[in-house]
């Protein structure tokens, strides 16, 4: 038995520290994460998208194809082309994306049609921290954008999305199994569109809010698997077209909520 109280409490004091500082560094190396994008130039991402209506119960399945043209190992061009499947009937429209290793979008073609706060259906578009992140730590980006889509129709489009990062779990698909890493991203925008028609201006609001989780590959970044809900309520005001006939303010609400779920089918090289 040791009499010396303080030699015993120097060794107490010791093995103190070395349990604190010691697991918690194991800890931090469990849960601290640099995700960034990491493609080569001629990979092929195929995804399946779903998107239900919740009101009618239509189901529209998306086949997506990412094709990466270029990567210079500090920006990516992408070019993608979704499939939409309505009534048996293929409706294919395409777009190119250069964005960076952490996902901030350089510019697109056309540019009007890519907004990724608002658009969750499209794969490969998360921003993520250039300073790496902790499981429970979140981050939030701003945007404000005035999108011109013609002459005669303009959208306003401002709001908040917030990511946190919520683990890592093995996830399975058609494309194989992944070690991924969970973001759940929530979103509310306002969108305000004008749309002249004849000699009248027709103004929408749109206010929604968006929320769902992202699976992505913790080594490469890629979108592997997710889940979203979508709750919009569009407010139309007629007021200026009904005016002739006396009505001085008219207005219609109606409310939309959707599901959108994607999946990785495949990964192959072009």
């Amino acid at each position: 038995m040791n009499k010396n109280p303080k030699k015993r409490f120097e060794v107490l004091l010791i093995l103190f520290i070395i349990s604190v500082f010691g697991l918690g560094c194991i800890g931090e190396a469990l849960t601290n994460y640099n995700l960034k994008y990491n493609f080569d130039t001629g990979d092929i991402f195929v995804y399946n998208c779903t998107y239900l209506t919740e009101k009618t119960k239509d189901t529209v399945p998306i086949r997506i194809e990412m094709l990466i043209s270029d990567f210079d190992g500090n920006n990516i061009t992408s070019n993608v082309t979704s499939t939409k499947i309505i009534d048996g009937n293929n409706t294919e429209s395409s777009y190119t994306t250069v964005m960076d290793v952490y996902g901030n979008l350089i510019r697109s073609d056309p540019e009007n049609r890519i907004i990724p706060e608002i658009q969750p259906e499209l794969p490969n578009l998360l921003k993520y921290p250039e300073k790496g992140m902790q499981e429970g730590q979140s981050w939030t980006v701003i945007f404000n954008r005035t999108i011109n889509y013609n002459s005669s129709l303009t959208d306003e489009l401002e709001g908040t999305k917030k990511y946190t990062s919520i683990g890592i779990k093995t996830v399975s698909t058609k494309a194989g199994k992944f070690k991924c890493v969970g973001i759940r991203s929530e979103v509310n925008f306002t969108a305000n569109t004008k749309k002249e028609y004849e000699n009248s201006t027709i103004n929408l609001t749109t206010i929604g809010k968006i929320s769902g989780e992202d699976w992505v590959d913790l080594e490469d970044g890629f979108l592997v698997k997710s889940e979203y809900n979508v709750d919009k309520i569009l407010i139309t005001d007629l007021s200026e077209v009904y005016k002739g006939i006396g009505i001085e303010n008219y207005y219609l609400e109606t409310p939309m909520k959707s599901h959108i779920s994607s999946e990785l089918e495949n990964i192959r090289k072009e």
